[in-house]
């Protein structure tokens, strides 16, 4: 697989399908795609990465997103994550799984995202933001 295989593929998955509609060779190239950005982080994929989250959990692999992520440069993910999260034309699997990864990428710019992610009508977004948002408050008191 190249750069631009694994790129492409994530562009052509904005989101991935829902579980219901998801193949095993589908969430086989995208676990693929993710172990290669593992080992060659590229920062054009982090976006790629928090809009690709379909409904569902990805048959399981959508919770390993979050090691590439820790590949990369901190601040550029907080910058995706927050840009992301600002997009209130998302649907809500990639809300409910970017307001999750806020959580462990915990910074004041994410706020803002996080209060529209504390509005939303599903309660699971809610819940999961005012999981990162606590975070946010207890890293402040700490510093």
């Amino acid at each position: 697989m190249t750069k631009d295989d694994a790129l492409n593929f994530l562009s052509r998955h904005q989101p991935m399908p829902s579980d219901k509609n998801l193949t095993q060779d589908i969430i086989d190239k995208y676990d693929d795609v993710r172990k290669f950005f593992i080992k060659n982080p590229d920062r054009k994929a982090i976006e790629l990465f928090l809009r690709s989250f379909g409904e569902g959990d990805g048959w399981g692999v959508y919770q390993l997103v979050e090691d590439f992520f820790y590949q990369c440069c901190n601040i550029d993910v907080k910058k995706e994550i927050k840009k992301v999260l600002e997009d209130i034309t998302i649907p809500d699997s990639i809300r409910y799984w970017v307001t999750q990864i806020a959580a462990a990428f915990s910074d004041e710019i994410l706020r803002n995202g996080l209060q529209i992610s504390l509005q939303s009508k599903n309660i699971d977004i809610r819940n999961a933001a005012k999981v990162a948002i606590n975070q946010l408050d207890e890293y402040k008191k700490q510093n």
